[in-house]
């Protein structure tokens, strides 16, 4: 903006030089007031695109961010799922054995409490996942009635596919901002020429107040038109 006012008051100057008004000299100050105008755009709008480059790249890092830790989470769920299960699996085992072998005189009471509690714990864990109620919201499983994580073996499964779908949302999303702000990138390069062609325009109108040369209007006013559709061609590209 302080190349633009300082452009006017060159022209500004000029005009006063001569003591008789210049139709000229009038011509072309309004023509460097309307590029004027024209330049202050382009550089407001190329602002913003540039400025919603860096948004985008920021969001598109921040949902890559958020992939890799759904990941780690969905890995973690499913090697919790891995050890309940290899757990259960051993417990069941246990069951087996202890029934195959003879009862020793006075452990009855004994190997049926342990040969409980494994059952127990099985049978609280093992369920299956498409018997897993899910929490409408969040799509992960709905809570115990007392509150408590449903961390059972059905439970873990469907936890650890949530977590894998969440992070690969998150990859889509940030190749679409990422796609988004190149195509940013590219209509903020273009108004970058649009605004020099719109700022040398104004430059070949003050040459032409100094030297009174209509040629270098004349150049200035095709400058600016060319600067004016590069912008307007810019905001129309295509994606």
């Amino acid at each position: 903006m302080s190349d633009i006012q300082e452009h006017l008051e060159h022209a500004e100057h000029a005009a006063h030089a001569g003591h008789a008004p210049d139709p000229f000299m009038g011509r072309v100050g309004m023509t460097m007031a309307i590029i004027a105008a024209i330049l202050a755009a382009v550089s407001l709008v190329g602002h913003r695109k540039h400025n919603a480059v860096l948004q985008l790249q920021g969001d598109a890092n921040r949902l890559l961010t958020e992939s890799a830790a759904f990941k780690v989470e969905s890995s973690n769920t499913f090697s919790r799922f891995q050890s309940k299960k290899g757990r259960m699996e051993e417990q069941g085992r246990a069951i087996t054995f202890t029934k195959l072998f003879p009862t020793t005189l006075g452990t009855e009471s004994l190997r049926d409490a342990e040969v409980k509690k494994w059952e127990s714990y099985i049978s609280k864990n093992k369920t299956e996942e498409k018997d897993i109620k899910v929490d409408e919201a969040t799509k992960f499983p709905a809570k115990n009635e007392d509150g408590s994580e449903n961390d059972t073996t059905g439970a873990l499964l469907v936890t650890g596919k949530r977590f894998q779908q969440l992070a690969e949302e998150r990859v889509i999303d940030a190749k679409h901002k990422s796609e988004e702000g190149e195509h940013f990138h590219h209509q903020a390069d273009q108004l970058d020429w649009a605004h020099l062609t719109v700022e040398l325009g104004l430059v070949l109108c003050t040459v032409s107040i100094l030297t009174r040369a209509k040629s270098f209007w004349l150049a200035g006013i095709i400058a600016s038109g060319v600067g004016a559709y590069l912008a307007i061609s810019a905001l129309g590209m295509a994606h």
